[in-house]
């Protein structure tokens, strides 16, 4: 039975120990050579956003390892673009920089190529060697996955432009679910991995960069991530299957109130209100019997299935679109709808929330 710890929190200044002394209590820290930070930075987004991982959020697990740990801590990410820039904007640079700890784009690093589900993908070098991982995912709703949370975070360890051409290969959420299993899976084999997900500020809507923040007030962790991701799925109100990647990976888990160390049914904690995205609307106002038949019916029309469309009132054609578009249906700022994979990349990555997602007859 895995623990999956809480406490709420309403803003970081009011974090304290307790949940980490908890979750990492199992752990004599210094029996690791190399532990390595993998925080949830999608983009250039300042923490207002809230999009990212907070800056405090990341000092505050900063503080708990220097203080119990005497090796050597990295933080690694790849964005979906610019990972450099994104240290900087997000303010998770400053915080290395303050506290002395190196920080590495996983683009820029060696790595190790492995076979996954038949596909070559490189790992970061940085990746294999660290024996424990500290995962840091943002509670965020996703538009093409439903939920983003622990286990999509490790999504981020692929280097860079890599990511958008995977969702070529898997475009469909079954596929992609798949590829987030077997990546999970190699990389948390043979190494630790204890997640703490910022929800103190998480998203809503059509998220994972471009919904509203929301005021979550809620830190979640565990030794497990999918743990964490059933614990946060139902506490926005999904139904814990409704995540693919839940389906594929459960495991038995029981929630423990941190601040009394307390264990808690889940009858005992009422999920808040978290609004969906766009994508999975009709799903919590109608019984999936009759979403099957709908869809049924709507599908040789393309009505079911929401296409990006770009806003030219806010669009900065800055092209980061048609850059990261898996399936090159993104030319001169216009959306060929016929060669769109849905994968939803360019809603995902555009900075200037310039990309809606329309249901079209055609």
């Amino acid at each position: 039975m895995e623990k999956v710890y809480y406490i709420i929190r309403e803003n970081y200044d009011s974090l304290d120990n307790n949940i980490l002394n908890l979750t990492f209590k199992s752990y004599n820290l210094n029996n690791f050579d190399k532990i390595l930070i993998k925080p949830n930075i999608l983009g250039p987004y300042p923490p207002e956003r809230c999009v990212t991982t907070h800056p405090k959020f990341l000092e505050w697990i900063i503080k708990y390892l220097q203080n119990n740990f005497n090796g050597e801590i990295v933080v690694g990410e790849s964005s979906g673009y610019s990972t450099r820039k994104s240290f900087r904007v997000s303010g998770i640079e400053d915080v290395c920089i303050k506290y002395g700890i190196n920080y590495i784009s996983f683009e820029k690093d060696k790595y190790v190529k492995t076979k996954i589900l038949n596909k070559e993908i490189p790992i970061p070098k940085t990746v294999i060697e660290s024996d424990l991982i500290i995962n840091l995912p943002k509670l965020k709703t996703h538009i093409l996955m439903k939920f983003t949370g622990a286990v999509k975070n490790l999504y981020g360890c692929i280097p860079g432009g890599l990511k958008p051409k995977l969702h070529g290969h898997f475009p469909k959420e079954e596929d992609f679910a798949e590829l987030l299993v077997e990546l999970y899976k190699f990389i948390t084999k043979n190494r630790e991995i204890i997640t703490i997900m910022d929800g103190i500020w998480g998203m809503e809507g059509n998220g994972p960069s471009n919904g509203k923040p929301k005021h979550s007030k809620i830190v979640i962790s565990s030794t497990n991530p999918v743990a964490v991701d059933l614990f946060a799925s139902y506490y926005i109100g999904y139904k814990m299957d409704e995540i693919l990647t839940n389906r594929l990976l459960k495991v038995d888990f029981e929630v423990i109130d941190a601040d009394k160390n307390e264990k808690k049914s889940l009858n005992e904690i009422k999920p808040i209100k978290f609004k969906k995205p766009d994508t999975v609307l009709l799903n919590s106002i109608l019984p999936p019997q009759i979403i099957k038949i709908i869809f049924n019916l709507m599908t040789p029309f393309n009505l079911m299935t929401p296409k990006p469309k770009i806003n030219k009132k806010y669009c900065k054609k800055c092209g980061i679109c048609e850059k990261v578009c898996p399936a090159n249906a993104i030319v001169n700022l216009k959306i060929d709808r016929k060669k769109c994979i849905n994968c939803y990349c360019c809603h995902e990555i555009c900075p200037y929330n310039a990309i809606e997602l329309k249901r079209f007859l055609f």
